[in-house]
């Protein structure tokens, strides 16, 4: 088995199967939500959807302006499965080439980074026919979560992308422990189906991202046997 880790800089739930989503620099584009789980990290199922709900991943707000070590992660959104054919601007999918499983866990609770102390970054890791990313991302309050926007094998190359979201639960004036920004740590699993494709791009994007969605891409056409 081959692993290879690239990282770079990052700037930017309730379901369906059917993955629309932008061009690879275009962070504008239709929101993809994808089923999930509540269930620990390992999955139990593969390729059922099942009703995604916000989940409970965050601790009670603190006034603490330093960040705090997050614990545990729980898996909230999949598995995901790239569609056979794909809406405008993507290209259908080349040589039977697929995603399959696609996971993302979210680790709880959520650090507090008041002063912007982190960096917003992703990390992409192929290990045989399988891939894992993890990152971290901004948000603006504590309640706030992080979801699929686009799961897609666009001719030979593969993309994941993420987006944060925003919830009301906790977003109101009496609640400013509640505002960040807020640090998420995150993972995202999944397996190539038909081979390696030439490349696999992973993105998380909201407008408490640096840039607001920075775009992380791993050749992999020159790693096939």
């Amino acid at each position: 088995m081959l692993g290879v880790v690239v990282s770079g800089g990052l700037g930017a739930f309730t379901g369906c199967t059917t993955v629309l989503g932008s061009p690879k620099t275009d962070a504008t584009a239709e929101s993809v939500p994808a089923s999930g789980t509540d269930a620990p990290a390992e999955p139990t199922s593969e390729g059922s959807p099942v009703t995604s709900a916000a989940p409970s991943l965050r601790s009670p707000p603190g006034s603490e302006e330093e960040p705090r070590d997050t614990v545990q992660a729980q898996i909230i959104e999949g598995p995901v499965e790239s569609p056979a054919s794909n809406v405008s601007p993507y290209a259908d999918p080349a040589d039977g080439l697929a995603l399959t499983n696609v996971r993302l866990a979210v680790a709880a609770p959520f650090r507090r980074d008041s002063f912007r102390q982190l960096d917003d970054t992703i990390s992409i890791d192929i290990d045989g026919e399988r891939f894992t990313a993890t990152g971290h991302g901004h948000v603006e309050w504590e309640c706030d979560g992080v979801r699929f926007k686009t799961v897609v094998v666009d001719g030979r190359d593969a993309r994941v992308y993420l987006e944060t979201t925003e919830v009301e639960t906790c977003r109101t004036p009496e609640n400013t422990a509640g505002r960040g920004p807020w640090s998420v740590s995150f993972t995202i699993t999944g397996q190539f189906v038909g081979g390696r494709p030439d490349s696999l791009q992973v993105s998380i994007q909201g407008p408490f991202i640096e840039d607001s969605g920075v775009f992380v891409t791993k050749e992999l056409y020159v790693e096939w046997d």
